[in-house]
């Protein structure tokens, strides 16, 4: 099955804007994270959250065809 990836700020310089990846039936949220960290292990210590088609879910979520799995490290902002 297919799902896209949206990475934002600081991981956007690590790892780009997008990507599409093949998964695996039964792929969670965390697992496909783990695969990007060892292809990328400069973003290992980033704590991340995980939307799945505009959605907050937990890493234990199980992706499904054509979703789209966003990954936000921790952002701040404001005055």
């Amino acid at each position: 099955m297919r799902v896209r990836l949206r990475y934002f700020a600081s991981l956007r310089e690590a790892l780009g804007t997008a990507d599409e990846r093949a998964v695996r039936d039964g792929t969670t949220a965390g697992a496909l994270w783990s695969t990007l960290v060892r292809e990328h292990p400069a973003v290992a210590r980033v704590r991340v959250r995980f939307a799945v088609d505009e959605r907050y879910v937990d890493a234990d979520h199980v992706l499904a065809d054509g979703d789209e799995l966003a990954v936000f490290p921790p952002v701040s902002g404001g005055c």
